[in-house]
Parts: structure tokens; sequence; C-alpha cells
């Protein structure tokens, strides 16, 4: 199984809890990116491992489309509307 398989895999059991994350509302610096700890504010179980593999461009920041990719691609969950 590839590592971004078993990420994937990892995020589909995460907690109905987690499935509700109000992405944009966990940007508490208000810069439009998530950085890791304001993912683990909202997801705590995502690792450091699952974090870098949504940070296409590496530079420890998720972008509006890199979420939207990796929820696509089913590595994040979707945010509720």
């Amino acid at each position: 199984m590839t590592r971004t398989r078993l990420i994937a895999a990892s995020l589909i059991t995460l907690p109905m809890a987690a499935l509700a994350a109000d992405y944009m509302a966990a940007d508490t610096n208000q810069d439009g990116m998530l950085s890791y700890e304001e993912v683990q504010a909202i997801l705590p179980e995502v690792t450091t491992d699952m974090f870098i593999a949504v940070d296409a461009d590496g530079d420890g920041l998720i972008n509006a489309d890199e979420l939207a990719v990796a929820q696509t691609e089913g590595l994040m969950p979707e945010a509720d509307s």
C-alpha cells in the first residue's frame, strides 16, 4: 500500500466530529492558510506525516488549493459549509 493510501485510510476512520471541521474557522491568525498547529486544534488525529502529504508545496502551510485537493482525494474530511 502506498504512503498516500495509508494516510487516506487513516483519515477515513476519523471520528464524526472531525467531519464537521470548519477549516477556515481554525485559521486563527487569519492568513488564509492552515498551519499544522491550526489543523491539530480541530483534527488532533492528523499526524505530521498526514499534514506533510497534504502540504503539496512543502511550505509548512495548507492553502485553499491544497485543502481542496486533499478533500477531493479523501486525505482530509470535507468541512461544513
